[in-house]
């Protein structure tokens, strides 16, 4: 992911704009990339510090230089850099200069220092060879970390990427975001809502008397919370957003520049070529409950949902799982709120209260602060609050409580 210091913006009546490459500028950039690409794959098994003299040796353009600096910020991001395993230098280090130390004490004005009989010596302590230490004494130095492995990637996918991350760099610095399908496609929508989960991304949804659909999404600067996560998860939405529908528009208002000036930032695009397939990803809680259930005997079958549970004028309600009762075939869906907000809980409460018709249960941390009583009654909506992990066998009550409330009515 780029820093913001590395993104090629512009603001101009308040609104943040990213420079496109032009084609020279692309073109001296695939050169740069792919030298990029080459040395990152020529220093498996180096340093650290050698890989990045290689990179420091690749020619660049003067005028490139925040554009060069991105690319190899990308490069470094898909390395992995680990220190040596076969060796402890913190011991090493302990038993040459405590060698070193007692060898010095025993010589006289005239004699010299010899530094090879105290390395062998250390070394024959560790059982390391003579020829290693060298290399090996100070090798839990960042510089000195081994290059293990480099996620592959070809020049012009790198530069693609790099077009891409700038945008992402904006969106760490979001307020709120609103997404727009103007021409929703339901798989499409299916495959946007599963990543707003997955990347655990607070939201409000509605559909517009048009068809169009509305995604409030809350940026990392509304949140009291992680900053710097959050907006890592919001920028990783991006590049799904093509593969969504046809047609879509992204509105952010940032903070921007040193000051964290208000700004507007704007994007839209078309559908990707390929048909938007359903993500079965699922948040780790949400898989790790669905597992537990199907492990269970009970009359209730687990699938993920792939519902929209849509209330006309109010909202969207996103289920992550639904249940279904072998006998009767009544249907219970069911949201993890987890550790998201109050807020995000309220949101859901409201939509119950409006009138959303679907037996639904939401499973919400007890760190939220929210009780069980805020829905009860006739209503088909319900809280599972929670301490720890989700238990299925409480799960399990909520269903059988909402069957019993559907066969009174």
């Amino acid at each position: 992911m780029l820093t913001v210091d590395l993104v090629r913006a512009r603001r101009r009546a308040g609104r943040i704009g990213i420079s496109p490459l032009r084609p020279n500028e692309k073109e001296r950039l695939l050169a740069v990339a792919e030298r990029y690409v080459a040395v990152a794959r020529a220093g498996i098994g180096g340093t650290r510090a050698a890989f990045d003299a290689a990179c420091d040796d690749v020619p660049y353009h003067a005028t490139d230089y925040r554009l060069v600096r991105g690319l190899r910020k990308l490069v470094q991001d898909r390395c992995v850099f680990e220190a040596r395993d076969d060796v402890d230098p913190v011991a090493l280090r302990r038993a040459v200069f405590a060698r070193a130390a007692a060898a010095r004490r025993t010589l006289n004005d005239t004699e010299t220092f010899a530094p090879e009989p105290v390395v062998a010596a250390a070394a024959a302590d560790l059982g390391l060879p003579a020829a290693e230490v060298g290399d090996a004494l100070f090798a839990d130095l960042k510089e000195n970390h081994l290059l293990t492995r480099f996620e592959a990637i070809g020049g012009p996918a790198l530069v693609a990427a790099y077009e891409t991350a700038q945008k992402q760099a904006v969106l760490l610095r979001a307020v709120r975001v609103v997404v727009t399908f103007e021409r929703p496609d339901p798989r499409g929508l299916r495959l946007f809502f599963r990543r707003l989960k997955f990347h655990r991304l607070l939201y409000l949804a509605t559909r517009a008397p048009d068809g169009a659909c509305r995604i409030e999404i809350d940026g990392p600067f509304s949140l009291f919370r992680s900053v710097t996560t959050y907006g890592l998860q919001l920028a990783l939405l991006l590049p799904v957003l093509d593969a969504c529908g046809p047609g879509w528009a992204l509105d952010a208002e940032v903070l921007w520049g040193p000051e964290r000036r208000p700004a507007t930032f704007h994007l839209e695009g078309e559908p990707a070529a390929d048909t938007p397939r359903d993500d079965d990803r699922l948040p780790d809680e949400v898989a790790r409950l669905l597992e537990r259930f199907r492990q269970m005997k009970t009359s209730w079958s687990a699938e993920p949902a792939h519902a929209l549970l849509d209330l006309p004028g109010v909202g969207l309600c996103v289920p992550d799982l639904a249940f279904l009762h072998r006998d009767t075939g009544h249907r219970v869906y069911f949201e993890v709120l987890g550790y998201w907000s109050r807020e995000a809980v309220w949101r859901r409460v409201d939509l119950v209260n409006a009138g959303l018709p679907h037996p639904i249960v939401f499973a919400v941390s007890s760190r939220l602060r929210v009780s069980e009583e805020v829905l009860e009654g006739d209503l088909p909506g319900q809280l599972y609050v929670y301490k720890g992990a989700i238990s299925a066998r409480a799960v399990e009550e909520r269903l059988d409580a909402s069957l019993a409330r559907g066969t009174a009515r």
